[in-house]
């Protein structure tokens, strides 16, 4: 199980108690879910399993089949592909299935079983792209990122853009 946090009421309705000072009186009650893994024991997984996975959504990009919600957690990120809507800035828990997809780690068939309002991740800042260059295991796959001093170089035929760094390092952003 996972704690899932403070309540006032013992049924946990209302809203989290995030704050205890010295003047709080009254009773807690401590809320506890089923455990979810986090996205790296997700991406850990053998292809075609069957998984729950949950974070805070970074960026959607909606097509004519689906939408590719890309989540994020302390341990890292991943692509949740589903049908459902979600917005960025929801923490999501989604239930579908681990696959690589064009090399990178996926949720497919998902289905978002709940989102609430939640703060953006953390951005990992990098000195120049070479690190993500290097990242052949998609550790910085799908979080958000910050390098600085990048410049857009080219669009590919689905708009995405090439961006170089101060060094000439050059990388397709997704």
């Amino acid at each position: 199980a996972t704690f899932d946090g403070w309540y006032a009421a013992a049924d946990f309705s209302g809203e989290k108690v995030t704050k205890i000072d010295a003047t709080t009186t009254g009773t807690l009650y401590a809320k506890w879910v089923e455990y979810i893994p986090t996205i790296a024991e997700v991406k850990a997984l053998a292809n075609d399993a069957e998984t729950k996975v949950a974070g805070v959504v970074n960026f959607v990009s909606s097509g004519k089949s689906g939408n590719n919600v890309y989540i994020q957690d302390a341990t890292g990120g991943i692509l949740v592909y589903t049908t459902d809507n979600c917005k960025v800035g929801d923490k999501i828990v989604a239930k579908g299935v681990k696959v690589m997809y064009g090399g990178a780690p996926e949720v497919k068939s998902a289905v978002i079983e709940s989102a609430e309002a939640a703060e953006l991740p953390t951005v990992v800042a990098f000195g120049n792209l070479a690190t993500l260059i290097a990242d052949t295991e998609f550790k910085h796959f799908a979080t958000r990122v910050s390098v600085p001093g990048l410049k857009i170089v080219s669009y590919d035929s689905y708009n995405n853009p090439t961006v170089e760094d101060a060094l000439g390092n050059q990388a397709l952003c997704y």
